[in-house]
């Protein structure tokens, strides 16, 4: 059954607590269909907008005003760590298959913690402000920044995680969007993985800009009625959503457009008139009923992009029917303790065949600044991953059609595989038949190393002939040829029982059969006596 589960926290409160939830509750795990109830609550959290990560094992919430980051565990529900930093944290973001998190600062830097490792990397204060939200690709190529000093950053995540970083310069922004005149409050990136993908922002200068985070290039900038605190992209990258700060939402449509005497807008790549700016029209703006709920803080869209859920100011949870952009219903039974900072939907539960990861992290490693540094660009001995094997034996007893590499073989098989085995030896096999290398030999021609096993230290490398070689390819075509030949041999050999088994069988049910259609027992009797005689015989 397809299960929807968001999670939401809050911030600072204003209000009395409340006798419906549980003392000093700040994160929930709600669950959104097929029941509408609470799954989960962690505790004794404070979290600021943009300031909450979740991953498949852990939950990571940067506390508010403070430089500490809150670890809590989704199996077991509890608080696992508290782990400082030397700045206090103002956004969160996981990339690289949730194994990384990026942690933006009030002085402008970006903290890059490998979870399994320890690994810390900190870059320079690139913003001359505070970073307010962080995105990157699907593909966990590039990273966005944006600040409160009305830019954006664009940095390459492989060169900040590269160990041959030698200074400052590796470290850099690779771009800089400075076409925002306020602070950004909002930041997205498309779907796509393909060099067409776009980004989102927004501003207080009530403008929202579509643009090419590959070149900078403006593609396209709506005029926005309200000041906008956080937007998302639906699934197919064709609207943008924004929540502003007067409590109402807004759908801007990319494929439609305000004129009248158009119904469709050129691509966004296409054209420079794609670039003009644009007024959305006043009905795809969506208000709710009740003025009191307060500012939208954030929003989150379903799987299919069908509902939109907000999160506001007075703690409540509105679930939007996206076709209508009406509000349905109360995305929680009762109001949060506090203002929802942070609202997510989680990935959807109950795929037939479901991907499950290749590795998972247990428990995160607290990050250790400078333990891994190498200034030759090669990985240090120290540099430890501490990470855990899936298992998807269910994909396979369900028929998934899923194949197991030889290295998952190899991990959960009781004994050595004959392959591993055969390889293994043919391997030892070639070391006593290789030829010397030149530094095996010391200037009269004599060998230097006693692990010269067979060879004819007599004669230099240079002498080894061709016909030699191909003896030592024939022996191992024979070698592979005897291999065969015996597998072969086993699996006919498998076939002749297998087939015989299946014989043996089909002639009791023939003989059972016939005993219940004569109906008479002497004559079961008797046959089980014939069949006893022919087995003495």
């Amino acid at each position: 059954m397809l299960t929807e589960r968001f999670i939401a926290a809050i911030g600072v409160s204003d209000k009395l607590p409340n006798p419906n939830i549980v003392k000093d509750a700040s994160i929930f795990i709600h669950e959104y269909q097929p029941l509408n109830q609470q799954r989960a609550i962690f505790k004794k959290s404070v979290t600021a907008p943009n300031c909450l990560a979740v991953s498949g094992k852990q939950i990571f919430a940067a506390q508010t005003g403070r430089s500490v980051v809150n670890v809590y565990g989704r199996e077991k529900g509890n608080h696992e760590a508290t782990v400082p930093f030397t700045e206090p944290i103002t956004c969160l973001h996981l990339v690289c298959d949730h194994t990384v998190l990026l942690l933006g600062t009030a002085q402008g830097r970006i903290f890059l913690w490998e979870l399994a490792s320890g690994r810390q990397i900190t870059t320079s204060p690139a913003h001359l402000q505070k970073v307010t939200c962080l995105a990157s690709d699907p593909s966990s190529n590039f990273l966005l920044s944006a600040s409160a000093d009305s830019t954006a950053h664009i940095w390459s995540i492989p060169a900040l995680l590269s160990f041959s970083n030698t200074g400052a310069q590796d470290l850099a922004p690779v771009r800089t969007f400075t076409s925002h005149r306020a602070e950004v409050t909002a930041l997205a990136v498309g779907h796509s993985r393909g060099f067409g993908n776009f980004a989102v922002s927004a501003s207080k200068d009530k403008t929202c800009l579509i643009w090419d985070f590959h070149t900078t290039n403006v593609l396209r900038t709506y005029l926005l009625p309200a000041s906008p605190t956080c937007l998302t992209l639906d699934a197919a990258d064709r609207a943008v959503y924004v929540g502003y700060d007067d409590g109402s939402l807004q759908q801007l449509d990319l494929y439609t457009t305000t004129q009248e005497s158009s119904t469709t807008l050129q691509p966004l790549q296409e054209g420079p008139a794609s670039g003009a700016a644009l007024q959305p029209p006043e009905r795809s703006r969506w208000r709710s009923p009740d003025a009191s709920k307060g500012a939208v803080l954030d929003i989150s869209l379903s799987f299919d992009s069908s509902t939109l859920i907000s999160g506001h100011q007075s703690g409540v949870v509105l679930a939007w029917d996206v076709a209508t952009g009406r509000a349905q219903a109360n995305g929680m039974q009762i109001a949060l303790p506090g203002p929802v900072t942070n609202i997510n939907f989680l990935p959807a539960a109950g795929f037939p065949g479901e991907a499950i990861p290749n590795i998972s992290i247990g428990s995160v490693v607290k990050p250790k600044f400078g333990a891994f540094d190498s200034s030759t660009g090669i990985v240090p001995g120290n540099y430890t991953w501490t990470v855990q094997f899936c298992s998807d034996h269910h994909l396979l007893a369900a028929g998934a059609g899923t194949a197991q590499s030889s290295f998952h073989q190899a991990l959960t098989s009781t004994t050595l595989q004959p392959a591993l085995l055969d390889e293994g030896l043919a391997e030892l096999a070639m070391w006593n038949k290789q030829p010397l290398t030149a530094t095996n030999g010391g200037a009269d021609g004599e060998p230097d190393d006693f692990m010269a096993l067979d060879e004819d230290s007599s004669k230099p490398p240079q002498q080894h002939s061709l016909e030699k070689q191909n003896a030592d390819l024939k022996a191992q075509l024979d070698a592979m040829r005897r291999l065969q030949t015996a597998s072969f041999a086993k699996i006919e050999k498998i076939d002749v029982e297998r087939k015989a088994l299946i014989r043996r069988e089909q002639e009791r049910l023939r003989r059972g059969g016939a005993g219940v259609a004569n109906g008479r027992s002497t004559h079961s009797d008797s046959s089980s006596e014939d069949d006893s005689m022919r087995d003495d015989d």
